[in-house]
């Protein structure tokens, strides 16, 4: 697992990737041990950062600079776009609200991108230590922490109500009615189940290893996706936006499944036909 990525690219070894996100999670659940000393708030009263989160990304950016010099880091909590030609995609703590709750679903997303293609994919999900990573055009595995790996791979359901799926909701859902409900409820209707566990980066791991067959979401950033998206498709899975194209860093919306062609038709066809209802949308060339 250490070799370039792409003819051109810098030198980037996939098991020093992996040392600097476990590293990350050991400060993260020590943190967490001691008792989070302060908890405050971004763009609303529920879009939560802690002391964690920071620690966390400046951690990952030092190690990462040391190493890998020149390449620029886009992370959460320093949301700075990144002017270089390869850098990083970085989320500390994907499902703070659950960590900050001590709900054991959260991780953390680091990819290694070249332009909007995504070359390398990690997430950790946490507590448990478990490393999910993919490399482009080489598959996805999991490894445990006992250091066992297993190849992962998509569910096979390929009908609607066969399917459970997953999806999320944005901060700004108490403020106006393009905030997903529209869509959940639809869904709620006609698939075995819709789950709603708070963390992007987990929920798309659980569509790779096929224990969801689908999620969708807006609103999403490129830290929440971006490792999760190379994961599902290096597992066999589509992940596209809400039009049907393919995600990319820059998309607002995804939808994940797969890849059965009639259930990810079927996830986007019903996500078009929940928002018919709207009276308007705060999504970008959607509706």
């Amino acid at each position: 697992m250490a070799h370039p990525t792409q003819s051109g690219a810098p030198q980037v070894h996939t098991e020093d990737l992996i040392r600097v996100v476990q590293e990350a999670g050991d400060l993260i659940l020590s943190m967490q041990a001691r008792g989070l000393q302060a908890v405050e708030t971004k763009s609303s009263s529920i879009d939560l950062v802690t002391e964690a989160d920071v620690a966390a990304e400046n951690h990952i950016r030092q190690s990462l600079q040391e190493r890998y010099p020149g390449i620029d880091l886009w992370g959460e909590e320093s949301n700075q776009l990144p002017e270089s030609e390869y850098y990083w995609i970085v989320d500390p703590i994907d499902g703070t609200i659950n960590f900050a709750n001590g709900l054991a679903y959260f991780g953390v997303n680091l990819a290694f991108n070249h332009r909007e293609q995504t070359l390398i994919g990690i997430t950790l999900e946490l507590p448990s230590r478990t490393i999910f990573v993919a490399r482009a055009g080489e598959g996805a595995l999991r490894r445990d922490p006992d250091g066992q790996e297993r190849t992962l791979r998509v569910n096979q359901v390929n009908n609607l109500n066969a399917a459970l799926v997953n999806t999320g909701f944005p901060y700004h859902r108490a403020e106006h009615e393009d905030n997903n409900l529209a869509e959940f409820s639809y869904f709620t209707a006609r698939t075995q189940g819709v789950r709603v566990m708070g963390s992007a980066a987990l929920d798309l791991i659980n569509v790779a290893q096929g224990a969801l067959a689908g999620y969708w979401e807006g609103w999403l950033n490129a830290w929440d996706a971006a490792p999760g998206a190379l994961i599902v498709r290096e597992a066999g899975g589509q992940v596209t936006d809400y039009r049907g194209q393919p995600w990319q860093v820059t998309s607002d919306t995804l939808v994940a499944s797969n890849g059965q062609p009639a259930l990810h038709q079927a996830l986007i066809d019903g996500i078009h036909t929940a928002r018919q209802q709207l009276r308007s949308s705060l999504l970008r060339n959607v509706d």
